[in-house]
């Protein structure tokens, strides 16, 4: 069977690389001319447009049927281009300056911060390009870091998407989401910033909180909170960097960024941290709803205790979590055990 395996993944991988080697040398109007179709393409299969209209419904309940309908098509496209435009980058210099921008006030920020050592631990939404967002810390103004993604299960695919396409950009470093945390700390040590996504389902038991998101208690990950007080416990400066890149009208990806709303002392745990980090977040998917991810089940989390009345503003897919979301049994860790195990070999 592994070998079956291997060979389902190898054949998989070999019928990607084509495209993908394909992009590289395509003009920038054929990049994005193919990512128009994929996005239109995406838009007509059944399952991935309701998934995206149920998810634009819920977060803006006051739109009309047509307002939905044009930003999960604007979406669909969006995330076509981003995806398709990061192959396309390539770690090359010329086409990285043509696509993406650092406003020079956000360089000089960012520079401060290197010239002080302290590290910077970056937040990031599935919003404009996040993969933008990597490149550009690292590109422009100088910033040593580590972002953590989640591997993808094809080994083969995992290397080429990964090592062999986000690590082009020199300061630049993936770690993958087994043992991210362990791994983040340690490029704190090292004078390393860490770069975290802020939006995806993260059960409690693994390290993730419950907070609003567009009006709907949804798990986040409190991993920025916790780093934050790691490097604190370790007199280690440090600083939380909310940052996002969108695409604004001249085609090109700007980024953006923010701070806390006050200093981090003063919160009196990583939920708030957490909370308030989602405020910012939603308040730039307000302004560029057409350029977040509803690709994707955010609100499929519900709490046991929550009202039935908000229970029935979640989208279709949502379902009430168990005790298991809340914590580990026996057959998570010996699962995770054999797991290692199997990666070490």
């Amino acid at each position: 069977m592994r070998f079956f395996t291997k060979l389902r993944d190898f054949l998989v991988y070999l019928a990607i690389l084509i495209p993908y080697k394909l992009l590289r040398i395509m003009p920038y109007c054929a990049v994005k001319g193919v990512a128009w179709i994929c996005g239109c393409a995406m838009n007509l299969i059944p399952s991935i447009r309701k998934l995206v209209r149920a998810n634009i419904r819920t977060a803006f309940p006051e739109y009309s049927a047509a307002e939905v309908a044009a930003v999960a098509r604007r979406s669909l496209h969006n995330l076509a281009l981003n995806m398709a435009e990061f192959v396309w980058l390539n770690g090359r210099s010329d086409r990285i300056e043509r696509c993406y921008v650092l406003p020079e006030d956000i360089t000089e920020r960012l520079k401060g911060h290197v010239a002080r050592h302290e590290r910077i631990i970056f937040v990031n939404p599935h919003l404009g390009s996040w993969e933008a967002s990597g490149v550009m810390a690292p590109y422009y103004a100088g910033v040593d870091m580590v972002a953590i993604a989640k591997p993808v299960r094809n080994p083969y695919l995992n290397r080429l998407l990964n090592s062999g396409n986000r690590e082009k950009v020199k300061g630049l470093e993936i770690i993958f989401s087994n043992g991210a945390i362990r791994a983040a700390t340690r490029a704190l040590r090292d004078g390393r910033g860490v770069g975290t996504l802020i939006d995806q389902n993260t059960r409690v038991r693994d390290g993730g909180s419950f907070v609003e998101f567009f009006g709907l208690p949804v798990p986040s990950s409190t991993a920025p909170a916790h780093l934050m007080k790691y490097c604190l416990a370790h007199d280690i400066p440090a600083v939380i960097v909310y940052g996002t890149s969108v695409r604004h009208e001249d085609g090109r990806v700007y980024a953006h960024s923010d701070y806390l709303p006050k200093p981090f002392s003063e919160y009196r745990d990583e939920t708030e941290v957490l909370q308030d980090l989602m405020r910012i977040s939603e308040s730039y998917i307000r302004r560029y709803p057409d350029q977040y991810l509803w690709f994707y089940r955010r609100f499929q989390n519900i709490e046991p205790d929550c009202p039935e009345e908000l229970k029935k503003r979640y989208p279709y897919y949502a379902k009430v979590v168990g005790p298991h979301f809340y914590r580990r049994t026996m057959h998570d860790i010996r699962a995770e055990q054999q797991k290692n195990a199997g990666a070490r070999q």
